[in-house]
């Protein structure tokens, strides 16, 4: 079976990031190549967005700054791209800063409203397959995070020994420049958490400077979504009880509804809402199913990868499902249907 490699990292903040670095020395050297070229801009261009982040995230979590310095240290990296690795969705982002140049063609989530099974693909660049990795991180305090995530990066897309999960979205908002605490720093601290009502508070301490979406969700059941737009922070509402999500903002029209750059996104937002009105269990299975969906060429849930200028092609990276009551954590690599999903325990 094709899966993404493992690593198992623990110990104190910087320990932490140390092991990170050594362990994917080459990975961390090429994700720096990938998204230097993405930026688009020159290294002291970048290194300047870097010296701002490098703040934002020291106060808002010391310990993320000293994971991150372990990390280029055990890399041999220079901070500032660890740092810019971390802060890439609001660096890349500096591209719509007078409009939408990037068309908003990523991943599909959703968390079921009558059981704790949340999930989504995960869309992104080709190159990025074979560098992710599958992280175990153990705190001294006995806390454990599954996640799935690039290499550099200190949180993505996963779940913890305490029962919470996270799923993300990136959106588009132009005209305003993301200063705030990066995205995947964030979904590192909701993995740091413990429960749904302690993950929410912390997202309102720092929530302002993103343009994302985060759905967050527990064993208990409880769930809950968030959309990041600069300034603002809102509610999309539910559908028939479930969350579902893609690449627009719901709560408010934000991206154009004739907008081509988002028919992607609303294409695959009404697959989605089809397919869960129509599951007939809220089970692992069930949403497994659902974002294995191939129907809506060019634009499925379930994408194959097809080109694209700024990685070459895009399409679906990874496919997790995570039975948060059961503490399992499914996973496929990859865009190939035939691929099978390998199952962690939190």
């Amino acid at each position: 079976m094709q899966t993404f490699r493992e690593i198992e990292i623990s110990g104190d903040a910087h320990q932490r990031g140390v092991m990170h670095g050594e362990q994917l020395s080459v990975e961390i050297a090429e994700a720096i190549a990938i998204y230097g070229s993405a930026f688009g801009l020159s290294e002291s261009a970048v290194f300047e967005q870097a010296a701002h982040f490098s703040q934002v995230i020291a106060d808002f979590n010391a310990d993320y700054a000293a994971e991150i310095d372990g990390i280029a240290e055990g890399s041999g990296q220079d901070v500032r791209w660890i740092t810019a690795l971390n802060a890439r969705t609001e660096i890349l982002a500096l591209k719509n800063l007078s409009t939408a140049r990037v068309a908003s063609n990523e991943c599909t989530s959703m968390c079921f409203g009558a059981a704790p099974v949340l999930g989504q693909t995960w869309d992104w660049g080709q190159p990025l397959e074979v560098l992710c990795a599958m992280f175990r991180i153990e705190r001294p305090d006995g806390h454990v995070i599954r996640m799935m995530s690039e290499p550099g990066i200190i949180g993505k897309i996963g779940m913890n020994s305490a029962g919470v999960g996270v799923c993300l979205n990136i959106l588009t908002l132009v005209g305003y420049r993301l200063g705030g605490v990066p995205i995947h720093v964030m979904l590192r601290a909701i993995l740091d958490c413990t429960s749904t009502a302690e993950a929410a508070a912390m997202i309102d301490s720092a929530a302002a400077g993103k343009s994302s979406n985060v759905i967050v969700a527990d064993k208990t059941g409880d769930c809950f979504d968030r959309e990041f737009a600069g300034p603002e922070t809102m509610l999309p509402d539910r559908f028939n009880g479930n969350l579902i999500h893609t690449n627009h903002y719901l709560s408010r029209e934000i991206n154009g509804h004739d907008d081509p750059l988002f028919f992607n996104s609303r294409t695959r937002m009404a697959r989605a809402m089809n397919r869960v009105s129509a599951a007939e269990e809220p089970t692992a299975s069930a949403m497994i199913d659902i974002l294995s969906d191939r129907t809506d060429n060019p634009f499925p849930i379930f994408r194959e990868y097809l080109p694209d200028e700024e990685f070459g092609a895009v399409g679906t990276v990874a496919t997790i499902v995570m039975d948060l009551a059961a503490g399992e954590m499914h996973v496929r690599k990859g865009s190939d249907p035939e691929t099978g999903f390998k199952v962690y325990q939190a």
